[in-house]
């Protein structure tokens, strides 16, 4: 994943923070809309502003140094703050007319920013590898048209990376929020850098000298093609000459590779991880006194780098030897606040109590205990399930427990976990009908023998059933060959294996969509609305599901980013209680079917037959 791509998710992850640390302040919703990225000079910034604004100077600590700003239009800085200091309504309205922007109304709005800044601190501490620290300190009073932009006020001449998003504050719809940051000590104008550079370089050779003409430097590349691929190859040939008999006695000595149907082999392990699943609730539902459900969302083949790329933030890693017919460790991961709640109600904390901890993220001794007897009890379930049921009776034990920020991890060494490939089980948790996120299972492909699903990544002869009415594939088992993949090369392969793409913020719906679909014969793959759009829509790509908890801007923002993506390929949109408004409104970004949730497997096959057939004509 590019910087940009990765820095524009950890920013998406502020604004929610930004969300729920301001509306606890203010004591009324906050919310902020589709948020927007890109790389802007001081001079764009303020020409593109418009009218007076308040201008909050950031600087950034750490290892990353450099100085930034937040930006919002006055009326807006003065509603936010007068919100915060419960102005009357009137008087309120009677101070925005005329913009009279106090000191009062400067201290208040002031706490805002020390908000946003704090929020923005803590999500690049639990998803950013170096350790940077926004502090606000004064704050002006700008008219964007009158900045000088060779000066150094009211911020320097330097690259800037830009996140604006729309607010709203309770019913009332306000202006946008600016999130100002240096770009360079970020690392985010490298390759605009590198462009300049090579731009200006072009630009110098205006009378390049015979020799360089004569030998352009794109022969160079196909001679080291060559020398690296196809001469030792041809040598090979050369020095080892044989007869065709030769060569047929020699084929029909070798023993044939055993084959299995990687397919079926996928789909048993998929049952046993279900399985485990559905038993680990029974299980864990008892040790706790309540009800413990975990929706099985995903199971799919990966690298290290590509898990921790969407793994999350800050989690709790729990280790498990494994044991039996398979060697190598296996590891849990759930987010902090799911491991200090589960932990909690182990020890039968007071509600209040419990939900403060979680909300702290308080992960001391006594919920590392109680949640350690959890993860015992998890490790158990698989064990007795794998044990009982799979070929080689594999057992987990689980052996230590540590927090660990994903983004942090080396994904190309051993770093905390080897580099190697995995087979990812994920489910979405609920307790006592309470959200508490994702469960992860991480376990060794080759401990699995799913090594293949990469190869069949990395190497197109030897393909999947991908597509409905396909026939399996009998791929050979190479345990060395399987080894030697570089994981680097089969993470980007892996994104252009699906056929269908599934956006949601509903991961038990998609995840039962998705069953539906794999069962005809479908790769799929979900994604989430705050992930990148145009990089996972391949030509690849047959048809895309926007699934949702409920009609709404946000996921109607998403279609949007599908349809101007430029592939023209079928996007339904899924949810409940569909009006003739919101209708309407899918059709216009873009929908051009619309499935009701929750929905059965004949009304999912049907829209998969409709549409790839519209597709097609």
């Amino acid at each position: 994943m590019k910087a940009r791509e990765r820095f524009d998710k950890i920013l998406l992850s502020c604004c929610d923070r930004i969300q729920e640390e301001v509306s606890a302040l203010i004591g009324k919703p906050l919310k902020l809309g589709e948020a927007q990225f890109r790389q802007v000079s001081k001079e764009d910034l303020f020409s593109e502003a418009g009218g007076k604004q308040v201008l909050a100077h950031i600087r950034l600590e750490g290892e990353i140094e450099g100085s930034g700003c937040l930006l919002i239009g006055i009326k807006d800085a003065i509603y936010i703050g007068g919100t915060l200091i419960m102005l009357p309504e009137s008087e309120l309205e009677s101070v925005l007319a005329g913009q009279q922007y106090s000191e009062d109304l400067q201290d208040s709005f002031g706490e805002v920013a020390n908000i946003v800044c704090g929020a923005v601190t803590v999500t690049f501490e639990e998803q950013y590898p170096k350790n940077v620290r926004l502090v606000r300190t004064e704050q002006e009073l700008i008219t964007p048209v009158k900045v000088v932009v060779e000066s150094d006020q009211p911020i320097v001449d330097v690259p800037y990376y830009l996140m604006t998003a729309p607010l709203q504050l309770d019913s009332r719809k306000l202006g946008n929020l600016q999130l100002v940051l240096p770009a360079i000590p970020f690392g985010l104008v490298e390759e605009a850098a590198k462009g300049k550079a090579e731009q200006q370089s072009s630009e110098a050779k205006t009378t390049p000298e015979r020799g360089e003409k004569d030998a352009p430097e794109s022969v160079g590349v196909i001679e080291r093609e060559v020398a690296d691929d196809d001469v030792p190859e041809k040598v090979g040939v050369l020095q080892h000459p044989t007869s065709e008999g030769e060569v047929a006695s020699e084929q029909a000595a070798q023993p044939a590779p055993r084959t299995r149907d990687i397919g079926k082999q996928k789909k048993l392990v998929d049952d046993l991880l279900n399985n485990s699943m559905i038993k680990m609730c029974e299980e864990v539902s008892a040790l706790l006194g309540g009800t413990l459900k975990v929706l099985p969302t995903e199971n799919l083949a990966l690298t290290k780098e590509r898990f921790l790329d969407q793994a999350g933030g800050k989690q709790i890693m729990s280790r498990m030897d494994i044991r039996g017919g398979g060697q190598g460790e296996a590891y849990l991961f759930v987010d902090v606040k799911t491991a200090v709640y589960l932990g909690g109600a182990l020890i039968m904390l007071p509600e209040g109590e419990l939900e403060e901890t979680a909300r702290n993220e308080a992960f001391g001794d006594d919920a590392r205990d109680a949640y350690g007897e959890v993860t015992n009890i998890i490790a158990g379930v698989y064990t007795a399930i794998f044990e009982e049921q799979y070929r080689t009776k594999l057992g987990f034990v689980k052996t230590s427990m540590e927090p660990v920020v994903p983004v942090k991890i080396d994904p190309d060494s051993d770093d905390v976990f080897t580099n190697q490939a995995y087979y990812l089980s994920t489910g979405q948790i609920q307790y006592n009908d309470r959200d508490l996120g994702r469960l992860q299972l991480l376990i060794p492909a080759n401990v699995l023998e799913l090594e293949e699903l990469l190869l069949a990544a990395e190497e197109p002869v030897e393909t999947v059933k991908t597509k409905a009415g396909g026939a399996p594939v009998q791929a050979p088992v190479e345990k060395a060959a399987a080894a030697s993949v570089d994981p680097s090369r089969i993470q980007e392969k892996l994104a252009e294996s699906a056929d269908i793409l599934l956006f949601t913020d509903d991961d038990g719906e998609a995840g039962r969509v998705a069953n539906v679909l794999e069962e005809m014969g479908y790769v799929c793959r979900i994604l989430h609305f705050k992930d990148p759009v145009n990089s996972v829509l391949t030509p690849r790509i047959q048809m895309v599901f926007l699934v949702m908890q409920e009609a709404s801007e946000q996921g109607f923002g998403v279609a949007i980013k599908i349809s101007s993506a430029g592939l023209p390929v079928p996007l339904v949109a899924a949810g409940p209680a569909w009006t003739r408004t919101m209708v309407l409104k899918a059709v216009k970004y873009g929908a051009c079917d619309i499935l009701i949730t929750p929905s059965s497997s004949d009304d999912i096959r049907e829209k998969i037959e409709v549409n790839l057939i519209r597709k097609a004509a």
